[in-house]
C-alpha cells in the first residue's frame, strides 16, 4: 500500500513539474526545450564554421606575411645589393652606410649586415627571437669587361615573432567578432522561433488541455504577427486539423453519449438477459428482466452456482468455468411454474493473458422452441404427404409419357393418311389415261377384225390402224409405268415412315422417293423441293426416321411458310463432313421472329391452333434428330427471310447392345 502511495505521489509531482515548466515556457523563450536544443545545434554548427573560416583566414594571412618577407629579401638581393656593391667597390663608405640605414626602414626588414674582408657594416638591430634570415653574395660587375667579382656578403634578418603575434591577434579578433555575431543571430532566431512556433504550439497545447467534449470551446485561432509568420504555414494547418479533430471528437462524444442512452433504454426494455461476470465468476451486472426473473437483489454480486434457478444448468456452468467465449448454449429453466427455453452466449475478456470475466446474453427462445417442436410434427406429416404425392406424380408422368407416345404415333399415321390420299389422287390420273388407251386399242382391234373379215382391209387402212395402236400402246405403257413408279415410291416412303429398322441406304434415293410421294401436297402451293447432293453418298442409319424428319419440314413449309410468297423455293442439300452427314433445309417463306425461336420445338406449340395444327411436327423433328439419329440440330430464321435448319447426323449410327456401343460402317 505504501509503495502504491509513493508511486502516486511521484506521478503527481511529475505532473505538477510539467505544468509549471509548461506555464514558464509560454513567456520565457529560454525555457523552451526545443528552442534551446535548436540554439545548441546552431551554436555548435556556427562555432565549427567560424573556427574553420578563421583558421582558413589565418592560414591565408600566414602565407601572405611570409611571402611579403621573402619578397623584401629578394628585392634587396636583386635591386639594392648591386648598388651596395658599387659603393663598397668605390670605397664610398658613407654612401654605403646611408643606403644600409635606408634599407632598414623598409617594412619587414629588421637588420642588415655587410661583410667584406676585414670590414663589417650593419644597420638596424639583430633579432633575438624567431627570425627569417638570408645571405646573399655581393657581386661587382665591371662596366667595361662585364666581368663579375664577389667583393663581400650581404646578410638580411626579419623578425618572425612579430608576424606570429599579428596572426594571433587577427585570429582572436575574427573569432570574437564571429562569436558575437553568432550569439546575436542565435538569440534573434530563438526569439523568432519563440514568437512564430513556440507561442502557437503552446496555444494549441493549452487549447487541447482545456478542451472538454462535453462543453466544447470556440474553434482555435492562432495569433498572427506580420513579417514573422506566414498566413498559411504548417502551424496554421495544424490548428485547422486540431479544430477538425476536436470537432470530430465532440461529434463522436455526442454519438457515444446518444448510443449509451439508447443502449441503456434498450437494456431496460429488452426481454433478453444481459449479464457480466468478473474473474471469479461473480455476477457484477445483470439487466432488469434477468434480475427480476432470478430474484437477485440490486447490490448483490452472487456466484452463478449460488443462484437456485441456475444450479441445474450444467452445460452453462461448465462453459463459464472454462473462461472461454461460447455460444448456442441452450438451457431450460422454470420461472413462475412455467418452462422457458433460453439460449446463452458470452464473450471472454482478457488483458495481457489475464482473464477479466465474461459478458453475455440469454435469449428467450421459448416460442421458437415450441414452434420448432410443432414444425417437426408438421414435417413428419409433410414427408408422408410428399411421398404419397410423389407416387401420384410418378404415375401421372408415366401416363403423360404414354399419351405423348400415342400423340406422336397419331401424328405419324395422320401424315401417312394424308400421303395415301394424295398418292391415290396422283395414281388416278395415269390409270385413267391407261383405261382410255386400252379402250382405244379395243376399238382399233375391232375395226381391224371387221375390215379383215369383210375383206375390205386395205394396206393404207392397216397402216393407219397399226400406227394408232402403237401410239396408244406407248401411251398405255408410259402411264402404267408412271403409276407403278408412284406406287413404288409411296410404298418405300410409307414403309420407311412406319418402320425404324436400320439399313445402309442412298440418301439421294430415299429423299427423291419422299419428294415424289409428297408431290400431291407440294403442288398445292405450288413448289417443287430441290434436292442437291452426291448421288452415291450413303448412310448406315434409320431411313424411316430421316424421311419422317424431311416430310415434317416440307409439310411445315407448305402449311405455314408460303401464304404470301409468289415464288416459293425449298432447297434440301446434303454432304459429308468427316464422319458426319450435314443435311440443310431452307425455304424462302415468311420466317420466324427471333423471340419464338426457343418455342417452335416445344410440344403443342403452333401458329394455327384450331385450324388443323397439332404443334407436334417440329417437336417430333427435334426428338427424332437428337435421339433416334443421335445428331444435332441448329436453327436460324428471321421475319421475311425463310427458315434454315442444319442437321449434323452421324454417317454410321451407333447401336448399344449389352451396354456396349457397336459402330456399324
Amino acid at each position: 500500500m505504501a509503495s502504491i502511495l509513493k508511486l502516486s505521489l511521484k506521478k503527481m509531482r511529475s505532473r505538477m513539474n510539467k505544468s509549471r515548466t509548461f506555464n514558464e515556457s509560454i513567456d520565457n523563450p529560454l525555457s523552451s526545450r526545443i528552442g534551446r536544443r535548436i540554439i545548441f545545434f546552431l551554436i555548435i554548427l556556427s562555432g565549427a564554421v567560424t573556427m574553420m573560416t578563421t583558421l582558413a583566414q589565418t592560414y591565408f594571412d600566414y602565407d601572405r606575411e611570409f611571402d611579403d618577407v621573402a619578397q623584401r629579401h629578394h628585392e634587396i638581393e636583386f635591386v639594392h645589393a648591386e648598388l651596395l656593391a658599387a659603393s663598397l667597390w668605390n670605397y664610398d663608405l658613407v654612401a654605403l652606410q646611408q643606403r644600409l640605414d635606408g634599407l632598414v626602414n623598409l617594412p619587414k626588414i629588421d637588420y642588415l649586415e655587410i661583410t667584406s674582408g676585414g670590414y663589417q657594416f650593419s644597420a638596424g638591430e639583430k633579432v633575438t627571437g624567431q627570425l627569417v634570415a638570408h645571405r646573399y653574395p655581393m657581386l661587382y660587375i665591371n662596366p667595361k669587361t662585364q666581368a663579375k667579382e664577389q667583393i663581400g656578403e650581404l646578410y638580411v634578418e626579419s623578425n618572425a615573432q612579430e608576424i606570429y603575434n599579428y596572426l594571433i591577434k587577427q585570429f582572436l579578433l575574427i573569432l570574437v567578432v564571429n562569436s558575437i555575431k553568432t550569439a546575436f543571430i542565435c538569440y534573434a532566431i530563438l526569439m523568432i522561433f519563440h514568437e512564430s512556433v513556440n507561442r502557437r504550439v503552446f496555444a494549441i497545447a493549452q487549447y487541447l488541455r482545456k478542451y472538454n467534449p462535453r462543453h466544447p470551446p470556440k474553434p482555435l485561432k492562432l495569433p498572427h504577427k506580420k513579417w514573422i509568420m506566414g498566413h498559411n504555414d504548417e502551424l496554421t494547418w495544424l490548428a485547422d486539423e486540431t479544430n477538425k479533430i476536436t470537432g470530430n471528437v465532440t461529434t463522436l462524444y455526442s454519438n457515444i453519449k446518444l448510443e449509451q442512452e439508447r443502449l441503456a433504454d434498450f437494456t431496460e426494455v429488452s426481454s433478453d438477459w444481459l449479464w457480466e461476470t468478473d474473474s471469479s465468476d461473480r455476477l457484477i451486472y445483470t439487466s432488469e428482466p434477468m434480475r427480476q426473473a432470478l430474484e437477485i437483489s440490486e447490490n448483490s454480486k452472487p456466484l452463478l452456482s449460488e443462484i437456485d434457478s441456475l444450479r441445474d444448468m450444467k452445460k452453462l456452468l461448465q462453459s463459464i468455468t472454462k473462461h472461454c467465449s461460447f455460444s448456442m448454449c441452450e438451457e431450460t429453466i422454470i420461472i413462475n411454474d412455467c418452462k422457458h427455453y433460453l439460449m446463452f452466449q458470452a464473450v471472454a475478456r482478457y488483458e495481457e493473458d489475464m482473464f477479466l470475466g465474461l459478458r453475455g446474453t440469454a435469449i428467450n427462445i421459448t416460442e421458437l422452441k415450441l414452434a420448432q417442436l410443432e414444425l417437426q410434427k408438421l414435417n413428419q406429416n409433410l414427408e408422408r404427404q410428399v411421398t404419397e404425392r410423389t407416387r401420384d406424380l410418378e404415375n401421372s408422368i408415366e401416363e403423360l409419357k404414354a399419351t405423348q407416345t400415342q400423340l406422336i404415333e397419331s401424328e405419324k399415321l395422320a401424315a401417312l393418311g394424308g400421303l395415301v390420299a394424295g398418292v391415290a389422287h396422283e395414281v388416278n390420273t395415269p390409270l385413267g389415261i391407261a383405261v382410255t388407251a386400252s379402250s382405244v386399242i379395243i376399238e382399233v382391234t375391232q375395226e381391224l377384225n371387221t375390215a379383215f373379215a369383210n375383206q375390205t382391209l386395205t394396206s393404207q387402212q392397216f397402216s393407219e390402224l397399226m400406227q394408232r395402236m402403237n401410239e396408244t400402246n406407248t401411251m398405255l405403257e408410259s402411264n402404267l409405268n408412271r403409276a407403278a413408279k408412284l406406287i413404288r415410291d409411296f410404298k418405300q416412303t410409307a414403309v420407311d415412315q412406319v418402320s425404324e429398322s436400320r439399313s445402309q441406304f442412298s440418301i439421294h434415293q430415299v429423299l427423291s422417293a419422299l419428294i415424289a410421294s409428297l408431290h400431291p401436297e407440294t403442288r398445292k402451293i405450288p413448289v417443287i423441293p430441290q434436292l442437291e447432293g452426291d448421288v452415291g453418298l450413303t448412310m448406315n442409319s434409320l431411313p424411316g426416321v430421316l424421311t419422317q424428319i424431311v416430310s415434317n419440314l416440307v409439310m411445315n413449309s407448305v402449311n405455314h411458310a408460303f401464304s404470301e410468297e409468289k415464288n416459293p423455293i425449298i432447297i434440301i442439300t446434303f454432304r459429308q463432313e468427316g464422319q458426319n452427314i450435314l443435311l440443310e433445309y431452307k425455304d424462302n417463306g415468311c420466317g420466324v421472329e427471333p423471340k419464338l425461336h426457343h418455342k417452335i420445338f416445344e410440344p403443342f406449340f403452333t401458329s394455327k391452333r384450331g385450324r388443323g395444327g397439332s404443334g407436334l411436327g417440329l417437336n417430333l423433328v427435334f426428338n427424332l434428330a437428337t435421339q433416334k439419329l443421335q445428331g444435332k440440330l441448329d436453327f436460324s430464321s428471321n421475319v421475311g427471310q425463310g427458315v434454315h435448319y442444319v442437321f449434323t447426323l452421324p454417317k454410321a449410327l451407333e447401336l448399344v447392345n449389352n451396354d456396349a456401343a457397336i459402330n456399324v460402317q
